[in-house]
């Protein structure tokens, strides 16, 4: 199985795959000065590989993800204003037809006003250089942008004469309307919930300022008010302005499409969400001992209803938390399955590579750390209106069918927000799962939904086989065979550390100083920086990257505008943090600052003490 954006040495040769397409691969040489892209059969590459003139190698440009050009530098602008030129070619999904190619190319040219060459050239190293944002980057360093409405003439009113009550009506006039219209838009067309009787009583108030020689008798009627109200103004319409923004997108919006219908296959777009789950957690030493609701992260892929990634743990929902759900989506599953005594292999849960669209809450990507996912690994990242649980509607759903598997079974359950009545046993005491024992109930459950669970409401497709069952790991395996959406290679270290939070520190002998806690890795002693002398010129104002879930390890960047980074590991210095969380660091440095001061109280007391008994003696 190839994968986007793999280079490949055919025939000593190195080239890059750029899509794989209905049986095709395109690739594209990547050292040639005048290559474009070229499609092969996927079987005839499978040949090459077996008598040996096709071999996998290292991707040369791979340093590009490490590049991160300031805001205001020129490498940015330069990167920015020549990946809008080739955006409209890029994402064209003819882009290899040389014909079409050829065409866009020219609308290119005459929009920006620049030459065939340069578009060639921009496009030549967008696709040889891995197809992101950041291949464009200057090499800088290696040197010296229908109808009208008939009106009724006369003054006699229309219409049949009035059989009951006194009076003879009135002809509704362009007046009459505006002040229909006035009334309607001024009282029905909000979200008061005012009713059509309430309203004519006011556009009576209006009328009879307006027209005060007219006896009431002869007053336009609630019927003519309500005819003139249906007629301009179409239900839809009202219907809109009558509900609050936030539930009529969410509830009462006409739905046009499906979130299936969006997606083009396997990879195409993940949606992320986290809950608070229903349930209460005891300590894995002390089952006496309640520690609280965890936060499930969900990642899903919107095509197949893949689970590709989760993450529990008692943070709140965060940029933080959220990067390591998507992490965890983009690896190997069979580890951390293996560390809660699970046992699969990569079939079971074949979802590992980067996808094209993450969908997530806004708060949840506020954090200039996205921007890598963007320019650094190509995924475009989108946000979900506030309030709108329905944008990420297929997550949202996920959520409650996953919690129904096991709500029936587990203690300690929350039993809905009502209020406890009295003599009724709390639920909270009722918890004796573990954080370990719920993760393995949650594991099991995602592996039954994705190899089992048959969706009877999935929206399929023209085109999917009669005997394709919709269940989520055989419409995954379909989709990587028959549709475009294939997942993109990546170094999974590298997008971890590239996605993790982080802070400045500072570098003394001790070590990297990372809130109290020293660091130090085999670079950082071969540059010397540990030295103890005044002569040693270390480094200001470095950064490092942090899991906030262990303390053991961070992540250097030596280097000012870039993500190449060094590993460091907790000193001896710091041992008594050894894995911990850093959410447990602080809560330890606390006490001790706060035992600290008390201990300072008490010092000063016997210094004092001290010092009058020995004037005393003297």
């Amino acid at each position: 199985m190839w994968q986007i954006n793999e280079v490949v040495l055919f025939d000593n040769d190195p080239y890059r795959i750029l899509a794989i397409e209905d049986g095709q691969v395109v690739w594209m040489q990547i050292s040639a000065d005048k290559g474009v892209p070229q499609a092969r059969a996927e079987l005839l590459l499978m040949q090459y590989l077996d008598e040996g003139r096709l071999v996998r190698t290292d991707d040369p440009y791979v340093h590009l993800d490490l590049e991160e050009p300031s805001v205001d530098s020129v490498s940015f602008q330069k990167r920015e204003e020549d990946y809008r030129k080739i955006l409209p070619i890029i994402n064209s999904k003819d882009r290899f037809d040389p014909k079409v190619r050829s065409e866009l190319v020219e609308h290119v040219v005459q929009e920006h006003k620049v030459t065939k060459a340069t578009v060639y050239k921009l496009l030549r190293r967008y696709w040889q250089r891995g197809q992101t944002p950041n291949a464009l980057i200057p090499d800088y360093k290696n040197s010296g942008a229908p109808g009208e409405r008939r009106s009724a003439t006369g003054t006699a009113k229309i219409g049949r004469a009035r059989e009951y009550g006194k009076g003879e009506g009135t002809k509704v006039t362009p007046e009459i309307e505006r002040l229909f219209r006035l009334t309607i838009e001024k009282h029905l067309l909000n979200q008061k919930g005012t009713k059509t009787t309430v309203a004519y009583r006011r556009f009576v108030d209006l009328f009879a300022q307006y027209f005060p020689r007219i006896p009431q008798e002869d007053y336009p009627t609630l019927r003519q008010f309500r005819y003139f109200y249906d007629r301009e103004y179409p239900k839809a319409q009202r219907l809109k302005s009558r509900v609050k923004a936030g539930v009529y997108k969410k509830d009462v919006r006409p739905l046009s499409s499906t979130a299936t219908s969006q997606a083009l296959g396997p990879g195409s777009r993940y949606e992320i969400d986290a809950t608070i789950a229903d349930i209460y957690l005891v300590d894995h030493h002390d089952r006496q001992k309640i520690i609280g609701r965890p936060t499930l992260y969900i990642v899903i892929d919107v095509f197949s209803r893949m689970i590709t990634g989760f993450y529990i743990g008692f943070e709140n929902p965060s940029y933080v938390v959220a990067m390591q759900a998507f992490v965890n989506a983009c690896s190997d599953k069979t580890a951390i399955c293996a560390q809660h005594d699970i046992e699969i292999s990569s079939s079971d849960w074949p979802c590992v590579g980067l996808p094209d669209v993450l969908l997530a809450d806004r708060g949840e990507l506020m954090s200039h750390q996205v921007e890598a996912l963007v320019s650094s690994f190509n995924v475009r990242v989108e946000s979900a209106p506030p309030r709108r649980g329905d944008a990420k509607g297929i997550v949202e759903s996920t959520f409650r069918t996953l919690q129904a598997e096991f709500k029936s079974f587990a203690p300690g359950i929350v039993e809905g927000s009502r209020i406890k009545s009295h003599g009724e046993t709390d639920y909270r005491l009722d918890a004796s799962l573990s954080v370990f024992e719920f993760t393995q109930i949650i594991l099991r459950t995602i592996l039954f939904r994705n190899n089992h669970l048959v969706m009877d409401k999935y929206d399929r497709d023209a085109d999917f086989p009669t005997d394709l069952p919709s269940i989520p790991v055989q419409l995954w395996q379909w989709g990587m065979q028959h549709r475009t959406g294939s997942l993109r290679a990546v170094e999974q270290e590298q997008l971890r550390v590239a996605l993790l939070p982080r802070r400045k520190v500072s570098i003394s002998s001790f070590g990297v100083n990372l809130w109290g806690l020293y660091y130090s890795g085999s670079e950082i002693l071969r540059e010397g920086w540990l030295q103890r002398s005044t002569d040693i010129a270390r480094p200001q104002h470095l950064e490092a990257a942090y899991d906030p879930v262990l303390v053991d390890t961070i992540y250097l960047f030596p280097q000012v505008g870039s993500r190449v980074f060094w590993r460091c590991n907790l000193t001896e210095r710091s041992r008594q943090f050894k894995g911990l969380s850093f959410w447990e660091v602080w809560d330890i440095q606390a006490q001790e600052k706060h035992n600290k001061a008390n201990a300072k109280q008490d010092e000063l007391t016997k210094r004092r003490e001290l010092e009058a008994f020995i004037q005393q003696t003297i």
